[in-house]
């Protein structure tokens, strides 16, 4: 039941398009979160008070504006993706559905996933098949959160799966409460839910967890006095910083990225920087300068003493 529906996945944040629905004398506001990307399924309309005359008489006038398939309808300005979706035989989900939240978005997948209302999804190039295990029958358009982070979880590797957790709890998409209740039943999903730390990039994610798989001591998002928060501390005083794609191009954050630098030199720690590009293309080089660092006692401070102590 739709009601069922709102109630188990109660709005948390917005995706749609369009105002009311009118319909002869009748008016209605749908729900943004029910006609998410400008998509509405029958059901929803019959829900909404609608009988199958007045969705007749919404398509005759242009309110609806196409049946994509049985069951579903376009509305004015739908989102091109979600359409297609849904003429798949599907509705959006996984990566898909969670980027439409912000949440991020794993390099290079560029697929629509899409999670079949029944039966096989039509084959595309473009378009991935994606199924959470379990969950109510699709009734909108693009998957809850809570129900596409199950098909993620399934889809993706291991870093990025980790990766898009971690952004769903950074953007308060969910909690980690919410997260655990919804992927408690899966052994993959506690697995990755123990693997989640404090991150403030997908990027960074990645980063914590390659260094964390060759059984390195690394803490997030540490305070450091003097200095403030730093992405990642191997051991004791390597700190790693990683720069987003955008992050060190812009000049007001690489004049406060040097300023820091030098503060934390100041300190006596030691500091490695790493891009983007080097997480995407050139990982294998920055793995060997850590490891090399680490080997040498760099991420130790000299004969194990903090700052400060004499």
């Amino acid at each position: 039941m739709v009601a069922e529906l709102i109630h188990r996945f109660p709005e948390k944040r917005q995706i749609g398009v369009g105002a009311s629905i009118t319909s002869g004398v009748k008016s209605y506001d749908i729900p943004p979160h029910l006609r998410p990307g400008g998509v509405v399924s029958t059901r929803v309309l019959r829900s909404a008070g609608y009988s199958y005359r007045d969705i007749r008489q919404l398509h005759l006038s242009g309110d609806l504006v196409e049946n994509l398939r049985p069951g579903w309808w376009s509305l004015r300005g739908a989102d091109p993706a979600v359409v297609a979706a849904v003429r798949a035989g599907g509705v959006m989900t996984c990566v898909s559905s969670l980027v439409k939240y912000g949440v991020y978005r794993p390099f290079g997948d560029d697929d629509l996933h899409v999670r079949a209302s029944r039966g096989e999804i039509r084959a595309a190039a473009t378009i991935k098949n994606c199924s959470p295990g379990r969950g109510p029958a699709p009734v909108v358009a693009v998957d809850h959160p809570l129900i596409a982070v199950r098909a993620a979880i399934r889809c993706l590797d291991v870093e990025n799966a980790v990766a898009v957790l971690d952004s769903m709890i950074r953007t308060r998409i969910a909690t980690v409460e919410d997260l655990r209740q919804e992927l408690s039943d899966l052994p993959r999903g506690r697995d990755l839910l123990g693997r989640c730390d404090r991150a403030d990039s997908g990027t960074e994610s990645l980063v914590r967890v390659r260094l964390r798989a060759l059984n390195l001591k690394v803490r997030s998002q540490v305070q450091i006095d003097g200095v403030g928060r730093v992405d990642l501390v191997v051991g004791e005083r390597l700190v790693i910083e990683v720069d987003s794609k955008a992050h060190h191009t812009d000049l007001a954050n690489y004049r406060a990225d040097r300023i820091r630098d030098r503060r934390l030199a100041e300190l006596g720690y030691r500091e490695l920087r790493v891009t983007w590009e080097e997480v995407m293309f050139g990982w294998e080089g920055v793995e060997q300068q850590i490891l090399a660092m680490v080997h040498r006692g760099d991420h130790h401070w000299p004969r194990r003493r903090a700052p400060g102590d004499r």
